[in-house]
């Protein structure tokens, strides 16, 4: 019988055994889906909300997107946002990773959904008239967040609200 050690010794050393393991894990290892959205904050406190084409269920929530094979989720939510608005955003810091697409309703796959606290880190109000132009976008506003009046999906009130935090946690660090 062939020992685990063995196995592993046969596995770095012999390159068609290597190659068979790499097959097996590309056909037979879980996929998920990832997904990334950005609490956006300017400097007066409001937070970045889009009307998206493609979330029939939740119309109105955060800007963000998937992320593509081998890419790093804070690039993906730079890359989504330089794509649909024009935007450029400096990512703070993570907020969360909880498992999204849960909700019996959503158009949103099972799969990963990950929120970063992001400012925004050019004039975003001139930028942000340019959200008509992107073909996923219908439109792009910034509100302060107690006045979101928009039924949100889940994460993207618990981001908000995490994100909301950060920002007071930034002007009272900033007022010291």
């Amino acid at each position: 019988m062939i020992t685990k050690q063995q196995l592993a010794v046969w596995i770095q050393r012999i390159p068609v055994l290597r190659w068979a393991l790499v097959v097996a894990v590309r056909l037979f290892a879980p996929k998920n889906y990832v997904g990334v959205m950005g609490a956006i904050f300017n400097d007066a406190g409001h937070v970045l909300m889009v009307k998206h084409v493609f979330r029939p269920d939740y119309p109105w929530g955060l800007p963000g997107g998937w992320v593509e094979r081998g890419e790093s989720p804070a690039l993906a939510i730079e890359r989504e946002l330089a794509e649909e608005l024009a935007l450029a955003i400096e990512v703070k810091k993570i907020l969360f990773c909880e498992l999204q697409g849960v909700e019996q309703s959503t158009t949103t796959p099972l799969g990963l959904g990950i929120a970063y606290y992001c400012r925004v880190s050019n004039d975003g109000l001139q930028h942000i008239q340019q959200a008509h132009s992107a073909y996923e976008v219908l439109q792009a506003e910034w509100i302060a967040p107690e006045n979101i009046k928009w039924k949100l999906a889940r994460l993207h009130r618990m981001a908000i609200d995490l994100g909301r935090q950060e920002f007071q946690r930034e002007q009272q660090y900033d007022a010291h």
